[in-house]
Order: C-alpha cells, then structure tokens, then sequence
C-alpha cells in the first residue's frame, strides 16, 4: 500500500521550507499539501473553534497543488486525519520552519505543535526547523531530509512521539554530522520591552533575542545546531511529572478534613 504523506508547517503555505519538503519526499508516497493561507507562526497546538474553516485550491509553481487553510498548522493536521478532500495519511511532516525550534521555542512553535496534533491521534510525525529565518542553503539539507524521514518510515515511532529536528543553515559539505540531542533550556525571547517608552506606539510589545539561551548546552539541540550539526531530538505529548506523581501522595490533601474545617 502506498503510503500517503501530509506536508504542513507554520509559515504558510507558499514558504520556501515547504517545497524543499516536497522535494525532499518525492517518490517516498502520495504526497498531500494543506497549510496556512498566511504565517502562523508560534501558535503551538492551537486550534480554531468559533468558526468554520476554509479550504482552497492551491497551486504551486512546481507543478504540486495543495489546499490552504485559514486555520493554523493543528487544524490542517486535523482536517487531514478526518479525510476530508484528502486521504487520511500514514505520516505527518511539518515545515521547514524559518527559524530554529530549539530548547523551549518548540513548545511555542506552530511547526512543532502540527507534529504533535498527528502524534496524539496516534499518527508518526517530524518537524523539521532550519536555524535561520532567512536560510540560505536550506536547498542542500534535501539528502538529509529524506533520510530522517526514510528512516521513520523503516522503523515508525513510538506512539504519540515526535522527531523534532533543527538544521545548520550552511552547505551540505560543512554540516558536521547527524546527531542525537536532548531539549536544550529556556528560550533565547525571554523579556518584554514596552517599546512606547522610547519608540514605537505605546503598548506595542516585542521579544528581542540579545543573548544565548540560558542552561547547560552540553549536548542539547542548542549546542548540536551551533557545532554544525543537525539535531535530532525525540520529544513526547506525555507531559506527566512521575516524581512529583508519586510525591503527591505524601500532601496533607484528605477532603474529609478540609470539609470538617
């Protein structure tokens, strides 16, 4: 059986990252495109409930077609796994995002966040993340691109994880090697400016990234990405705590008493 492929992201549906992912794939299933009508990026898991969503025709200039949605990354992801005007697929691939998705941007990330919708609904997902918004040998990761995702096809994944992985934007011939990293620390966008004070209109907000991101680096995606390397970080939907589970029962939290006052 044929294996059919979702391609989604969170920069929209005529970025770059997209058709390099189609190039990428090309040959490995039936490839279906659905994806932001316009950038959504850092919307996380989030999804739309107030409104229908739309879906329209999209054609690309190399041939592909999709269907732009006027949702975020998850709802693509969603409308896909319904079967709607598309085969429900084996494999969901999100990206390449513009910018990477390291440490704690990826609980952020539109890209990351699509991945983790199919992962949750039982589907294998990858997001793939360049580090540069504005990356300029994106075209020569194609090789390691369908690597990763060949190898997820072999092997498949655990249930509800993901492969979230984040590439150097430099020639193929530079990138270092391909390795596996843990998530690095807290995120690089980690104060607010309120930018009336001095420029801008008052209220208006931003996140300036005038420093590395905090933690130990040692072999976190953060370190991996700056040697040269693609990361490759597995990350699950589990977020359970098991040691603050099982301490839990140690808290004075018997109802009976609190009700007696």
């Amino acid at each position: 059986m044929t294996l059919q492929i979702l391609l989604t992201n969170d920069d929209g549906i005529d970025a770059p990252g997209i058709a390099v992912l189609r190039r990428a794939l090309d040959g490995l299933g039936d490839i279906t495109t659905i994806a932001p009508d316009r950038n959504t990026s850092a919307v996380a898991r989030g999804i739309t409930v107030r409104r229908p969503l739309s879906l329209t025709a999209h054609a690309f200039g190399d041939g592909f077609s999709g269907l732009a949605c006027d949702g975020t990354p998850s709802d693509c992801v969603r409308v896909a796994l319904l079967g709607l005007r598309c085969p429900v697929p084996g494999l969901v691939v999100s990206g390449v995002n513009a910018g990477g998705n390291m440490g704690a941007d990826a609980t952020y990330s539109g890209t990351v966040g699509a991945a983790f919708e199919a992962a949750l609904r039982g589907h294998p997902a990858i997001a793939f993340s360049v580090e540069e918004t504005e990356p300029g040998w994106l075209d020569e990761a194609v090789p390691i691109i369908r690597s990763v995702v060949g190898h997820v096809v072999e092997r498949g994944l655990p249930r509800h994880s993901i492969l979230n992985v984040n590439l150097p934007d430099r020639p193929l011939a530079e990138i270092t090697g391909i390795r596996p990293a843990r998530l690095g620390g807290s995120s690089a966008y980690d104060y607010v400016v309120l930018a009336g004070e001095d420029d801008g209109p008052a209220g208006e907000h931003y996140l300036p990234c005038e420093h590395p991101a905090s933690g130990d680096w040692a072999e976190t995606d953060f370190e991996v990405v700056a040697s040269g390397a693609v990361a490759v970080t597995p990350l699950s939907y589990d977020l359970l705590d098991p040691a603050l589970l099982a301490d839990l029962a140690s808290w004075d939290l018997d109802l009976e008493r609190l009700r007696a006052g």
